[in-house]
């Protein structure tokens, strides 16, 4: 394999995170696809004066294909390779050539209504899972790339479930499904088990399509995601404007920039917990170490943003008037209360008064 041979071994050696790794590697068979050539070793095995120039008009091919500010990203697998191999290129020389960056597109989020019509375009209920699971999570595409099975899954108080992302790596962290989300993963999870499916606590939550539901369950991967939303969003006839060469809202990203969005416009709920949700670094260094909450701290600030999260907005109002008779019964029952130390105040005060008489006489 490709990823045995020597050079790739440095560079693999070389990287602590799964997800750079990922990045870095990707970015890397994209360069090898362009050189022709049939493997790493071959590549550093060139001419140095070959290497220099391939690599400079492998930057003038990315130029004219992706965006410019995608360009220094996509080359910085590149470059790792070629530092961990020890081979010497003029990289000053090449990161002249990079193209000067644009104005970003995909600044806007997702709204509701738009996710509503991606629900409505489909009758599949993986699809509606995977929908629901990215709006409610607000979690990142990459996150099917990496192990996220039933084990990952917590049932939680109101009809909610926990899922860890990332799970044993130093970025894990706890997201959160609505109960409208949890349905609709229970839901899918059902028509699996209808067709034959065996569950355990190693089966990927999300599955690769199958024909026997029987057969081994195999996981899905984020570029199987990406061509789901995609699907979705062509069959939902919804519109983005074009921005240079992207959309004004981004695919995937679009449902991470509207959960957290809702997150941080609410004024109740903690910007430092917040950033935990969305599994950000913190806005305080040292918060990584000293400020650690519970999976029910998160918990509890997550429900507060639930009637923003839901789609339905039937199941939206069901919540708002579930919120208003719980505040409704605290309040008739806070009353009662009152009651109960008027009428205690009221006896103490007329006791006061029998002993204050009984004394005097």
């Amino acid at each position: 394999m490709l990823l045995n041979q020597r050079s790739m071994l440095r560079f693999e050696q070389s990287i602590k995170s799964k997800h750079t790794l990922k990045n870095y590697t990707d970015h890397l068979e994209l360069f090898l696809d362009f050189s022709k050539l049939k493997d790493y070793d071959s590549l550093i095995n060139m001419p140095q004066d070959d290497i220099q120039m391939l690599v400079e008009e492998y930057v003038v091919y990315l130029k004219k294909k992706v965006s410019p500010n995608s360009v220094q990203t996509m080359m910085t697998g590149v470059k790792h390779f070629f530092i961990m191999n020890r081979i010497s290129l003029f990289w000053e020389l090449i990161q002249k050539m990079y193209p000067e960056k644009v104005k970003r597109s995909g600044f806007k989020a997702w709204d509701t209504s738009h996710i509503r019509k991606m629900l409505d375009a489909t009758t599949s209920k993986r699809t509606k899972a995977i929908i629901h699971f990215l709006a409610s999570s607000g979690s990142r595409i990459g996150v099917f790339d990496y192990d996220l099975t039933m084990k990952h899954l917590k049932n939680l108080d109101d009809g909610c479930k926990g899922v860890l992302i990332y799970a044993g790596e130093i970025d894990e962290y706890w997201a959160f499904l609505t109960p409208e989300a949890s349905d609709a993963l229970e839901l899918y999870f059902d028509e699996r088990k209808n067709d034959g499916e065996s569950f355990s606590l190693d089966s990927p939550i999300f599955r690769i399509q199958y024909s026997l539901g029987f057969e081994k369950a195999k996981p899905m991967k984020k570029n199987s995601v990406i061509s789901i939303i995609w699907r979705s969003i062509n069959k939902s006839k919804i519109k983005r404007e074009r921005v240079n060469r992207n959309f004004d809202i981004q695919q995937d990203h679009g449902f991470r920039k509207r959960f957290n969005t809702i997150m941080k416009l609410d004024s109740e709920i903690n910007s430092n917990l917040a950033e935990k949700i969305l599994g950000h670094s913190v806005t305080h260094k040292l918060d990584n170490t000293y400020f650690t909450p519970s999976i029910d701290d998160l918990f509890n600030e997550f429900k507060k943003a639930i009637p923003e999260l839901i789609i339905s907005e039937a199941e939206r109002q069901k919540i708002i008037i579930s919120k208003q008779k719980q505040k409704i019964s605290k309040l008739e029952s806070r009353d009662l209360e009152i009651e109960k130390l008027k009428t205690r105040l009221d006896c103490i005060e007329r006791l006061s008064e029998i002993v204050s008489v009984s004394k005097n006489s």
